[in-house]
């Protein structure tokens, strides 16, 4: 059947909307570039002598808030080892648990007798899942209640998660830098996964490239730090400022990704936020970076899932809650933060296009007029070449951060990475409808949680922070 001009036209007009989307889309990224490459913006690097100029500051009082559902086989290896690793001394865990989550009630029961001055169990007064906003916000009002009893104020506060690896030196750093900032996020980091598990690798992508350029970029031009959910640290008077504007809560209940909204509410608020990235050199000449490091979803569905928590809370609830709050820089990032579901959109009609192209060259037709002009070509041109800088940009910085073996997978992993957000925005999209239409919150969506092989197991040697591929993923 050949294609009539009615057809060829709206197949140009398409064609052009979708390449002209997708250079401007382009450009936004290859400002984060230039941004980075013009002023420099590059890890920081701390050396033995920095570790002890750190170390000789006076230690606050840290509380990590560790919300749980169902985290029975991995909050005691998280636990025992990060309590074998941590160099800093005033720090307390508080496992937030539910009554009717018995396992990992018992569990936490067992390691606050194991550590007596380093783990306090804290007990929801509701039945879970609720969402791990009130959960979180259960853990502080505890807190707080319990400094009555005890004496003993706690001047940080921490957000991690029950599967997360704790660098030794990271609470040093946040103390640290807690003399300047309110509001502290280092790196987040998956381990190194084997070639094998592209799922699983696609977070050491992506995470590598936000978390040693993008967020060093958003923090140069003066723009609000979103919190990564973990390795999130806060000072007394910002926890105490955001319950007081927020009727008695530190986060957000009705948002999926309540450390997001954290984040960015707390510059408009008067808090001075800082986002610190530093390699720290050994003395025998090794670098690690002083981070959180975790293991992600390996499996496909699993990914999705997380990921459409991430969009549903971002680009719908955030611009529900947030709107295009803040000066015009922080806008520019909310918008920026707020594109994955359109670029999802675009992948689609990129490969529609493609498609379509490939009917006409397979039905002996020559290109539409409109698509036939130098202009066009030239665009095209310029969104491949960009396409192809997006991609080596994203692997210098997963060979900064792991090795070069994982740099050259980045390639594959990106085809998969753009299946797994286009369902994800897809499935945030479908979720978002529906909590509209109902008027209920949508759930916390939990994913399974691995820990490191012989991480913190009972008798076993505390794991090191650099990367590690020696686990089984199943």
């Amino acid at each position: 059947m050949q294609w009539t001009w009615e057809y060829h036209d709206a197949f140009s007009v398409l064609t052009w909307l979708v390449v002209v989307a997708t250079a401007v889309f382009i450009l936004d990224d290859l400002f984060i570039d230039l941004v980075a490459l013009v002023r420099r913006l590059k890890p920081g690097r701390l050396d033995q002598s920095d570790l002890q100029v750190m170390k000789a500051i006076e230690q606050k009082n840290i509380a990590i808030m560790i919300a749980n559902w169902k985290e029975a086989e991995v909050i005691g290896p998280m636990i025992r080892g990060n309590v074998q690793g941590i160099e800093y001394q005033n720090y307390k865990f508080f496992l937030g648990v539910y009554p009717n989550d018995t396992a990992t009630w018992e569990e936490a029961r067992k390691l606050e007798r194991l550590f007596p001055d380093k783990v306090v169990v804290v007990v929801n007064t509701q039945a879970g899942p609720t969402s791990k906003g009130q959960m979180l916000n259960e853990i502080a009002r505890q807190i707080l209640q319990s400094e009555k009893v005890t004496g003993q104020a706690m001047d940080l506060f921490l957000l991690q998660d029950s599967e997360d690896v704790l660098h030794p030196h990271a609470f040093t750093l946040m103390n640290y830098h807690s003399r300047e900032a309110d509001f502290i996020q280092i790196p987040v980091f998956s381990f190194d996964v084997p070639k094998s598990s592209l799922v699983g690798g696609i977070y050491i992508d992506e995470f590598s490239e936000s978390h040693t350029k993008d967020l060093l970029v958003r923090q140069e031009l003066g723009a609000a730090i979103p919190s990564a959910g973990v390795g999130t640290c806060m000072a007394r008077n910002l926890v105490m400022g955001m319950m007081a504007r927020q009727n008695g809560q530190l986060l957000k209940e009705d948002t999926l990704t309540e450390d997001y909204h954290l984040g960015i509410i707390a510059k408009p608020m008067g808090f001075k936020s800082r986002f610190v990235c530093a390699e720290w050199v050994k003395s025998d000449g090794q670098k690690e970076f002083i981070a959180t490091r975790e293991y992600f979803p390996h499996h496909f569905m699993a990914s999705v899932r997380q990921k459409s928590r991430w969009t549903l809370g971002i680009a719908y609830q955030g611009f529900h809650n947030l709107q295009w709050s803040g000066s015009l820089i922080d806008k520019y990032f909310l918008l920026r933060d707020r594109k994955g579901p359109a670029n999802s959109i675009l992948v689609v009609l990129s490969i529609l296009i493609l498609l379509g192209m490939l009917a006409l060259r397979l039905q002996g037709e020559a290109m539409p007029s409109l698509l036939q002009s130098p202009f066009f070509s030239a665009l095209l041109m310029f969104n491949a070449v960009a396409m192809g800088l997006r991609i080596v940009q994203r692997m210098r910085a997963v060979l900064r951060v792991n090795d070069f073996s994982q740099a050259l997978m980045v390639p594959v992993r990106w085809v998969l990475a753009n299946v797994v957000n286009l369902l994800a925005s897809l499935k945030a999209h479908r979720m978002f409808k529906q909590s509209q239409k109902t008027g209920e919150r949508p759930v916390w969506i939990k994913t399974e949680h691995k820990m490191p092989a012989h991480f913190g197991v009972e008798g076993g040697a505390p794991m090191p922070s650099a990367p590690m591929a020696d686990v089984e993923l199943g």
